[in-house]
């Protein structure tokens, strides 16, 4: 199951993608089942977006099932899939259909640092002894049909894959052996920074300004329930960047995991539905290697990422459009 938002002439959706690479609007496919078997106390706008499915946990995957064989049903008898309302329901991606990012907006984006063997293997740093976390804002995520987008304010670019767990279910002092409850499910994360901005020559790190410009994190294609996933460890992870592979192995090679990570926040943040927790990079950041220029991002790349039993995303970089040019001053009049 592939859970989406997505657009269409500019209106929102929230919906999935089928096998035949169809997207089902959730939010009105469900007031159709439900008008068709009605059912006593059942919520019909319960799919409104992807924050509301995950508050409905289990329920809300079985119910996506009952509804997908409701409209293959539909179809083999020759239907169109319409609501009574005559709504549609049922897009093709040649319509013009263009994906988000399947993150909620408000959400909470917390991202680990020096969380795989492997990539603090290659800094000459000791293991961490607690998870080492950093946060994002809204402002810097893309979707999968936008760019990761260069500004002109850093010199270094780099990028890093991370498998990134999406919140869907609300909670504090979360017990390590019930954290898992509150995850809903997986999707693939891009984490783009500068490491010349991260590590200025004469100052501390720099998480803001390393981290968090505008359109540096892309979140999707799409969202996959945990019940599909089953155990995140180990999933196979690879990176390519213009066809070359920077990045390769899998997620056990993760430190901290995500009960552990979720108790340790938990301790004084409410997590709530739509969170994103980012899990960290492997080895192989080419931030680390500075001098080398066919390791720094430029405009024209073409990122390709892709995580074992999540899928696929594959996102363009562009430069930063420059500002428009300041209007003429014109001379005071007597």
């Amino acid at each position: 199951m592939k859970l989406v938002h997505f657009s269409l002439q500019d209106q929102f959706h929230f919906g999935m993608i089928t096998d035949a690479n169809e997207f089902i609007d959730l939010d009105i496919a469900c007031r159709d089942y439900y008008g068709v078997n009605p059912v006593k106390g059942a919520d019909p706008s319960r799919f409104r977006d992807m924050q509301q499915f995950f508050s409905g946990g289990a329920d809300s995957v079985q119910l996506t099932g009952k509804i997908q064989g409701y409209i293959d049903r539909r179809r083999q008898m020759g239907w169109t899939p319409r609501a009574a309302t005559g709504a549609r329901y049922l897009f093709k991606p040649e319509e013009g259909v263009k994906l988000l990012a399947p993150v909620v907006h408000g959400s909470k984006i917390y991202c680990l640092a020096s969380n795989s063997r492997s990539h603090v293997l290659e800094q000459g740093k000791p293991l961490p002894t607690q998870p080492y976390i950093f946060t994002r804002f809204f402002n810097s995520l893309v979707g999968p049909s936008e760019s990761l987008v260069l500004n002109p304010t850093g010199t270094f670019p780099d990028v890093e894959l991370e498998l990134a767990a999406i919140i869907g279910k609300a909670g504090k002092r979360i017990p390590v052996e019930k954290a898992t409850e509150y995850v809903a499910g997986f999707t693939i994360a891009l984490d783009m920074g500068y490491r010349d901005l991260q590590y200025p020559a004469n100052g501390p790190v720099d998480w803001v300004m390393g981290k968090g410009f505008d359109a540096t994190m892309a979140v999707g294609p799409w969202v996959v329930p945990k019940e599909e996933i089953g155990e995140p460890y180990p999933l196979a992870m690879e990176l390519k960047v213009g066809g070359v592979t920077r990045q390769k192995g899998d997620t056990s090679d993760y430190i901290f995991r995500i009960p552990a990570i979720l108790a340790h926040l938990s301790r004084g943040i409410t997590f709530e539905p739509g969170d994103v927790l980012s899990l960290g990079s492997l080895g192989g950041v080419p931030g680390f290697e500075f001098g080398n220029e066919s390791r720094r991002l430029k405009a024209g790349d073409s990122i390709e990422a892709s995580i074992e039993k999540v899928g696929r995303l594959v996102m363009p970089v562009k430069a930063e459009a420059p500002p428009p040019p300041a209007a003429p001053r014109t001379a005071p009049t007597a």
